[in-house]
């Protein structure tokens, strides 16, 4: 469970969209941690969702001081903080009511949804998870911000989920979403594998990189997806968008979304025996951080075998100088797609 940002509590989103995030091989995040990893996806993240990792870039504002308290709003805090101390109260007593108190509805319908997908009984599924909530008592408070139905607070210190091994240094990012007059949770992730060089800030109250959009409230609520129903197939997503914007919906209720990325996700609702409908639209950019551009969407269901644990069912692969660079049609789940061997 190395590195860059790990996301607990279920997918960010972009624009409404699922963002990715990268996985191994067999389309799994956290391979050897899978029951990890379904904690992060069922109890929500920024984002499966699903838990999740992602490359964070952090740039740190050279010579700018800023001071703790004067960037931080302490009173928002101070409202946010027990909505969260809820939230995680009704996850350790596995008491369903009180979660769905705490919980914004668009994560208590996203976690329902991600738990469905996989075949596993909601809400008993999202309580047997092999981790406690962190608690933010003894955490260094760094900032809090509202940007209309949005918020967000930071913290720094040993974020600790009580599942063994080191507890390094981390950066904690507790999202919230506003439902009348009443603040409720909606996503926690942690940045861990911090640079020695800002960690050094954060001692010395150089605050200045909690100015990226990763620290930031968006300002937009997410959309509320459809619930699914339970999958013939649990399956997953995988896109390669390296200079383009990618979207992509299948059967009209999982809906993704990268831009100049790539990585695997989780169908919302799985595909079902027979056909299926997917769109695709990609948007050529102007520049690409590889310094590449390539398209490709493929469709995968996930057997549970280990001696042939995927099997590619759709590939949508565009000449990426000429296209065509959308497509709608039918994925096709039969004796025929499933007799394959694994493919990425």
């Amino acid at each position: 469970m190395e590195g860059d940002l790990v996301t607990w509590m279920g997918p960010e989103y972009a624009k409404g969209k699922n963002r990715f995030q990268p996985v191994d091989g067999f389309g799994n995040l956290f391979p050897k941690a899978n029951n990890f990893f379904r904690a992060c996806m069922w109890l929500g993240t920024e984002k499966g969702s699903q838990v999740m990792f992602r490359f964070l870039s952090l740039i740190v504002f050279a010579s700018m001081i800023v001071n703790a308290a004067a960037d931080s709003n302490v009173t928002l805090e101070k409202q946010l903080r027990p909505v969260y101390d809820s939230w995680s109260r009704a996850m350790l007593a596995k008491n369903y009511e009180a979660w769905k108190s705490a919980t914004a509805y668009a994560r208590q319908v996203e976690t329902r949804n991600s738990v469905v997908s996989q075949k596993k009984a909601f809400p008993r599924a999202m309580f047997s998870v092999p981790m406690r909530p962190p608690r933010i008592a003894g955490l260094a408070f760094l900032s809090a911000k509202a940007k209309g139905p949005t918020a967000t607070a930071v913290y720094f210190g040993r974020v600790d989920f009580e599942v063994g091994g080191n507890v390094p240094e981390s950066l904690l990012v507790l999202r919230f979403l506003r439902e009348g007059h009443q603040w409720k949770f909606y996503t926690l992730s942690m940045i861990n594998q911090l640079p020695a060089e800002l960690i050094r800030d954060v001692r010395a109250n150089k605050l200045g990189f909690l100015k990226e959009p990763d620290f930031q409230p968006s300002g937009r609520p997410p959309m509320i997806q459809k619930e699914c129903p339970k999958p013939d197939y649990v399956a997953d997503l995988h896109v390669i968008g390296l200079g383009f914007q990618s979207e992509v919906t299948i059967n009209g209720i999982s809906e993704h979304f990268v831009s100049d990325d790539f990585g695997t996700q989780l169908v919302m609702g799985g595909l079902r025996k027979g056909k299926n409908t997917i769109q695709i639209k990609n948007k050529a950019l102007g520049t690409s951080k590889s310094g590449r551009k390539y398209a490709k969407v493929t469709v995968h269901v996930k057997t549970g075998k280990k001696s042939n644990p995927i099997i590619q069912v759709f590939e949508f692969k565009p000449d990426p100088s000429k296209g065509p660079f959308t497509y709608s049609g039918n994925i096709q789940v039969d004796k025929a797609t499933l007799g394959r061997r694994s493919k990425r």
